[in-house]
């Protein structure tokens, strides 16, 4: 017998949900990628659509595997380590995603009223911004970082710091399922996507208004970041992988390593005789490029001190010192030294990455270091993993920081997104920035995060970043207001949770009294 003819049209609309959510999970696989625009305007949106139209336990379970399943795949490519801790990652926040999307069905629900809209969005940023707070991985994962590519978008941090540019995404989401549920009325839905309509064209204008009108922030400066790796480093990595490995070093050890991280030290220091020879007035080496044991390092200070002063240049020496004997071995380190051949300052990095370094590293400096460079500007410096953290450079604006010096390292499966995250800071507080790396995408940008120089560490024969970079401060709103947007948006949300809970009560209760009375 045959299926009769209504049946597949009636199968289609229950199996749409599903198919959403497919391809919602589909897109997550994009996120750690270039490619990662589209699917930050169009995730939000399949995985509402999904959720809306299930009873909130299936929305949540859906929700919940789906994310844990695509994001463990993705975290694959992306972070080192076993599968376990791959998908183990996942589930951590694919249980805050289906959260906040099952928050959204018991608050709002289908077919809620246009202010609804706003608390999908209000919830997000503010679970963004407090668990970037308490988070050993900062603001990695803010949905913001998928539009990095997108200059224009880019630009609203300037004002709001990622909450504002989160909330735009997520609004774009609750938006359309509103539409599309309300489609029966007609008319009445264009007022609301005027609304969303008005406010992102003034944010896309805002961005190209600032952009266009973008001067020189200041007379550049010719800048070089160094990173030594091929034959040369390849002694030295074999026993910083043993290292974080694990395994126990022997004296003889030690004094292999030692003279195997000597001949990469030698070429750094070759290499900034070189480009100072050809004109550049400050070097930065990539983050622990340079390793000592502790022993050694004011002898490796001394050499470049008199490089420095000698060449007429400013030197920014990114040393990992070892003290075998200790617990805590490491002091990854950026030491900044002057024309005079002066020490003008030391910065220990602030955010050892959870795991081998974190455990080994000894405490980090309170915030950047920051110092007045004559021919320069005013120079401070942070290392790698602290740019995933705007908190860090809350002081920056106060302190007149007009050039940062973030020397990385980082890895094949976070380049060039990593790189990307940290142009952010440079947007949100104004200041020009360096980023030398190993194992990643060197860049020199402005404080409007135009790029004066770009190096990819693995496609590059030469891995020296060469740029005429303008040092020098643009003014933001973020700067002075900070994480506001992101607060307000986590208060609006909890009030909003509070006032339906509170609802709630009271409906039950007056429907309890009302089954009480129509008893007796």
């Amino acid at each position: 017998m045959s299926a009769h003819p209504d049946e597949g049209a009636r199968r289609l609309p229950t199996l749409m949900p599903w198919l959403a959510l497919g391809v919602g999970a589909a897109l997550v696989l994009l996120l750690n990628t270039e490619w990662a625009v589209l699917p930050g305007w169009l995730m939000g949106a399949l995985f509402l659509f999904f959720s809306r139209r299930q009873r909130p336990a299936v929305g949540f379970v859906g929700l919940l595997v789906a994310n844990t399943v695509a994001a463990g795949v993705a975290n694959l490519g992306v972070f080192p380590g076993s599968a376990a801790s791959a998908f183990g990652m996942a589930l951590g926040g694919a249980v805050v995603v289906a959260g906040l999307y099952l928050a959204d069905r018991l608050v709002v629900g289908p077919r809620g009223s246009f202010v609804g809209t706003l608390f999908l969005p209000a919830a997000t940023t503010g679970l963004e911004l407090f668990s970037s707070l308490g988070n050993p991985f900062g603001t990695w994962g803010v949905l913001a970082y998928t539009q990095a590519r997108v200059p224009v978008l880019v630009q609203w941090v300037s004002v709001t710091g990622l909450w504002g540019l989160t909330f735009i995404l997520v609004w774009f989401a609750t938006v359309a399922n509103w539409a599309f549920e309300h489609r029966d009325t007609g008319r009445r839905v264009l007022p609301g996507l005027a609304v969303y309509a008005a406010v992102l064209v003034a944010i896309l204008g805002f961005g190209a208004l600032r952009l266009a009108g973008a001067g020189r922030v200041s007379e550049p400066v010719r800048v070089a970041g160094i990173t030594v790796a091929g034959d040369v480093a390849t002694g030295r990595e074999a026993g910083l992988s043993r290292l974080m490995k694990g395994e126990a070093f022997a004296d003889e050890d030690w004094r292999t390593f030692a003279e195997a991280s000597r001949a990469v030290n030698e070429e750094l220091l070759r290499l900034s005789e070189q480009e100072a020879a050809k004109g550049a007035k400050l070097l930065l080496w990539s983050e622990g490029n340079a390793v000592v044991l502790a022993t050694e390092l004011e002898a490796l200070i001394a050499r470049g001190s008199t490089l420095a002063r000698e060449r007429g240049v400013w030197l920014g020496m990114s040393v990992a010192s070892m003290t075998p004997e200790a617990e805590r071995m490491l002091r990854n380190e950026l030491i900044l030294v002057g024309p005079d051949g002066a020490v003008a300052w030391r910065y220990v990095k602030s955010r050892p990455v959870p795991g081998w370094e974190a455990e080994h590293s000894i405490p980090g400096s309170a915030e950047p270091a920051v110092s007045q460079a004559p021919g320069v500007g005013v120079l401070g410096g942070a290392i790698c993993f602290d740019g995933d953290f705007p908190a860090v450079f809350a002081s920056t604006a106060e302190r007149g920081l007009e050039l940062l010096l973030l020397p990385s390292s980082d890895w094949k499966g976070i380049s060039p997104l990593h790189t990307r995250q940290a142009v952010f800071r440079a947007v949100e507080q104004g200041f020009s920035m360096v980023r030398q790396v190993n194992q990643g995408l060197s860049v020199a940008v402005d404080g409007y995060g135009r790029v004066y120089g770009e190096l990819d560490h693995f496609t590059a024969e030469e891995r020296v970043l060469r740029a005429e970079l303008p040092v020098g401060r643009v003014p933001t709103l973020y700067a002075r207001i900070g994480d506001s947007m992101g607060l307000l948006c986590g208060l609006l949300a909890l009030g909003w949770v509070l006032q339906a809970s509170i609802r709630g009560l009271v409906a039950r209760r007056l429907n309890f009294s009302s089954t009480r009375l129509n008893s007796l």
